[in-house]
């Protein structure tokens, strides 16, 4: 099975509108209902499902705000994915950069397992020449 760089798009720009609201009920729905979430690849246990999900993020989001997110051109092999993304974004009262990659595989329209991989960085940074091409 194929997913549609037009799926992949509509989820990407529904991620991003989860990080800007702090949506934490969100970012649950555009995962499947066992959906399996890495945050880092040290994490020895994934968070699975939409309960343990929506736990992670409630616990991500507290205090952060400004946030501006942005995605590369998204590499699509299959039912799988793979993106740049990059974010500015306020929390403690700092501003921190966050630049990462995602590796998703979706099921229909929303995304069955997402390992991230990312650096955090003291400041608000701009992506270097040539970045999410």
């Amino acid at each position: 099975m194929s997913v549609s760089a037009d799926v992949v798009k509509a989820w990407l720009e529904e991620f991003g509108r989860v990080w800007r609201e702090g949506d934490v009920e969100g970012a649950a729905a555009i995962m499947t209902e066992d959906a399996s979430y890495r945050n880092s690849p040290f994490l020895e246990q994934p968070f699975v499902g939409h309960d343990a999900i929506a736990g992670f993020w409630e616990a991500a989001l507290v205090g952060v705000s400004d946030v501006d997110f942005r995605y590369g051109t998204p590499v699509i092999e299959g039912d799988r994915v793979g993106v740049e993304w990059w974010a500015t974004l306020r929390s403690g009262g700092e501003d921190y950069t966050l630049a990462g990659n995602f590796l998703l595989t979706f099921a229909g329209n929303r995304v069955a397992d997402l390992r991230e991989s990312f650096v955090k960085q003291k400041g608000a940074l701009q992506p270097h020449a040539g970045w999410g091409l």
